[in-house]
């Protein structure tokens, strides 16, 4: 690059952290300013309010001009929020103003006009923009398009031009290290470096190294539900955070925060993810899990998903596996709606109810239920026979709402039981399966939609967007529930090579996209671990899945010991040596919590390794122990499998346990073996394509 272009960017840096600096202060300016108006309209609102709420006639302020001065309070309080987010990210965009650069010329245009592309905005003080907002329509054309022409859309049509430059720049606490030209979307020597950095105790934004078909996806204007099947290390959970970074930005006069809900897998994965958002500008989405949800929805206790996962792992019981298979398939589902649409109704025995002079027959309760409200929902019908009833009297508006919630007490009162597991039980007796004493795991969610059909979820975490994570861990029955609970559209993310209950095959997804209308959507490309690792990873599977950045790194390694313990704490102490262990993230991933118990019994070191909790807040611990159920989401630069033996993994599940495993390393993969190592691990399978 000649000298001359140098000077060049470096004087267009040193402007644009000017402007940044200019757009700073204006933001604390207009903050204080606004919080003087507030304070003088709150004291003028104090001042007068007596007079006025006592109807002094002499007093020249009037009702409606209070109405207008806490509209005016509020308009600030809202416009000195958004200031302070403003503030807040320009002065992390201070240290890296933009990240890339691209030339386009429009048949307007003379010559060529560069566009930087950062975090968000920057303008200098006549309005010019400096640097766009990545997700501005005009950048797409940076991450999606090679050079030549080329078009992209915003609200003015279609815009054509022709792409000439396309330009990433590396820069560090204000200061330019280098840039580089190309016709790639992100070069590899960029990409490399962000991916080769240590696991941090939060996710961080990745505007700068977007791949076209993260992209596509981010970017999408289609309202409708999508189901996003990634690989390990494809990005998903991020881009589903970049997703709703675009979705608030182009559409933030009709969509907000607070619209958008997040089911997550945990709340400590919920935390990992709660700084994306902030970090690109917009405030944190709501965010829950399925269990924090099914308590409000349900009301009684039910096994936690983790606790069962244990238990089955544990014992390997075949009645447990036949049980998640019967529960987590679509045959379950459609003979529940059967039961739901065809016989749920049958537990209502109507009888003749007499108010006095009122009286409504059985036959006239039966008529109206059974044939009249045949296609209605259980619970829909007895709120429309409940107002049938209410219309008899002639009474207040008020007072029909409060008759309304007699009559559906009353007839409640006419099934056979309201009781859910007394239904549910009679459900699985229509099926041939055994009852239960108490609601399973995979039983939460057919209970919840026999409460939906009987009587409505009342409480119905309103969303006009939802993300749902993991996908691989919910079962058909919940995802039939997630379409009666929300009406709007939905982002599934999830792998199905990543399920440890029960295996899961293409087929499945196809099903499942017919299910809840959706369409499937690849991330084939895997950019978490190194190349060594995630072919490693690959054969543990015997299938090829995944497309690797060829990003190399150290070799996997086997080792086989007496003591598991030992060995462990040489490893340790030998990448003391060669790393610093202050900076990385170590994991040690057992099968079971017995064999965590096992191995921290042994060593005093490992008893130092603090137990992942996924409903605890575990962001600064760098040494964990934890099982591959607890860790799914999560990755580490350092990860250490011991007991790898053949009698601890050696079935279906043991090798979906050992992928999850060995997919949440970064850079450097361990299995620690005392007897005959797994066969997943020594076998040279064939990679099938």
């Amino acid at each position: 690059m000649d000298k001359n272009t140098k000077l060049k960017e470096k004087e267009y840096l040193e402007r644009t952290c000017e402007n940044i600096d200019q757009m700073q202060v204006f933001c604390s300016q207009k903050i204080e300013s606004n919080t003087k108006d507030i304070a003088s309209f709150k004291k003028f609102f104090a001042d007068n309010y007596y007079d006025i709420r006592h109807g002094n006639k002499d007093e020249f302020v009037g009702e409606d001009e209070f109405a207008n001065i806490n509209i005016s309070i509020e308009n600030l309080e809202l416009q000195n929020e958004s200031l302070k987010n403003t503030k807040k990210r320009l002065k992390k965009q201070r240290k890296s103003p933009y990240f890339g650069r691209f030339d386009f010329q429009t048949a307007e245009d003379a010559s060529p006009v560069p566009y930087y592309i950062g975090l968000g905005l920057v303008q200098d003080k006549d309005k010019n923009n400096l640097v766009y907002d990545w997700r501005a329509d005009i950048s797409s054309l940076y991450y999606d398009d090679q050079f030549g022409k080329t078009s992209y859309t915003c609200p003015d049509g279609e815009i054509e031009g022709n792409l000439s430059l396309k330009r990433q720049y590396k820069i560090e606490n204000s200061s330019l290290k280098y840039f580089i030209d190309s016709n790639l979307v992100i070069d590899d020597e960029i990409l490399m470096e962000q991916l080769s950095q240590n696991a941090t105790s939060k996710m961080h934004d990745i505007v700068s190294t977007i791949q076209k078909e993260q992209n596509t996806l981010i970017r999408s204007d289609d309202f409708e539900n999508v189901i996003v099947q990634g690989v390990a290390g494809s990005g998903k959970t991020s881009i589903a955070m970049h997703r709703v970074s675009y979705l608030l930005y182009k559409y933030r006069k009709q969509l907000k925060s607070e619209d958008i809900l997040i089911l997550s897998p945990s709340e400590m994965f919920a935390d990992y993810i709660d700084e994306v958002l902030p970090a690109l500008g917009e405030e944190k989405t709501y965010s829950t899990t399925f269990s924090t949800m099914a308590k409000r929805l349900l009301g009684e206790k039910f096994e936690q998903r983790e606790d069962l996962l244990e238990r089955v792992i544990d014992s390997q019981k075949q009645k447990d596996f036949e049980n998640i298979a019967i529960k987590s398939s679509f045959e379950f589902l459609e003979d529940l709606k059967n039961f739901l649409n065809n016989h749920l109704c049958n537990l209502f025995l109507p009888k003749t109810l007499s108010f006095g002079d009122i009286v409504i027959t059985k036959e006239e309760l039966y008529d109206i239920f059974f044939n009249k409200l045949k296609t209605l929902a259980v619970g829909k019908r007895i709120e429309v026979l409940a107002e049938h009833i209410a219309d008899h009297f002639r009474v207040s508006e008020n007072a029909h709402e409060e008759l309304i919630k007699r009559a559906k007490k009353i007839l409640y009162n006419k099934f056979i039981t309201t009781d859910l597991l007394k239904i549910y039980n009679i459900f699985l007796a229509s099926v041939d399966l055994p009852e239960v004493s108490k609601i399973g795991a995979y039983d939460v969610a057919p209970v919840l939609l026999i409460k939906e059909n009987l009587f409505s979820l009342k409480d119905n975490f309103n969303a006009k967007y939802v993300i749902v994570d993991e996908m691989q861990d919910y079962t058909p029955c919940h995802f039939y529930l997630f379409e009666k609970i929300w009406r709007c559209p939905k982002l599934y993310l999830g792998d199905i090579y990543q399920s440890i209950d029960r295996t899961l095959s293409p087929e499945y997804l196809i099903s499942l996209a017919k299910l809840v209308r959706a369409k499937i959507k690849y991330l084939n490309k895997s950019y978490r671990s190194t190349l060594q690792i995630s072919l490693f990873a690959q054969r543990i599977l015997g299938k090829h899945i995944a497309n690797n950045v060829n990003r190399h790194g150290e070799a996997v390694e086997f080792i086989k010991c007496k003591s598991q313990a030992k060995a462990i704490e040489k490893i340790l102490a030998m990448r003391m040596k060669k790393h610093s262990l202050k900076k990385q993230k170590v994991a040690i991933i057992c099968k079971t919590q017995k064999s965590i118990a096992d191995l921290q019994s042994q060593n005093e070191t490992l008893k130092k390794f603090k137990q992942l909790d996924p409903n605890k807040n575990m962001s600064k611990a760098k040494f964990i122990i934890t099982t591959p159920a607890k860790a799914k989401g999560v990755e580490f630069d350092c990860v250490i499998i011991p007991f790898a033996n053949e009698e601890t993994y050696c079935n279906e599940l043991d090798k979906n346990l050992l992928y999850v495993s060995a997919t949440r390393a970064l850079h450097k993969l361990y299995f620690i073996c005392d007897k005959t190592p797994s066969k997943f691990l020594t076998k040279n399978k064939k990679i099938i394509k």
